[in-house]
């Protein structure tokens, strides 16, 4: 489990890398693609079943 730095953060004036491991921040960028996705599909499914109602 190897770790990166994947952004710097400035605290009180310093510069503060923040570490991570890599096969966490992979977990987490799958995880919002999936949230991202699930909306899209929740809203088109939204759509479709609201065209009944609107014709």
């Amino acid at each position: 489990m190897n770790t990166q730095i994947i952004k710097h953060v400035t605290i009180k004036g310093y510069q503060v890398p923040v570490y991570a491991p890599t096969k966490k921040e992979f977990q987490v960028s799958i995880n919002v693609t999936r949230i991202i996705t699930g909306v899209i599909f929740g809203s088109l499914l939204t759509a479709v079943g609201a065209i009944p109602f609107l014709i």
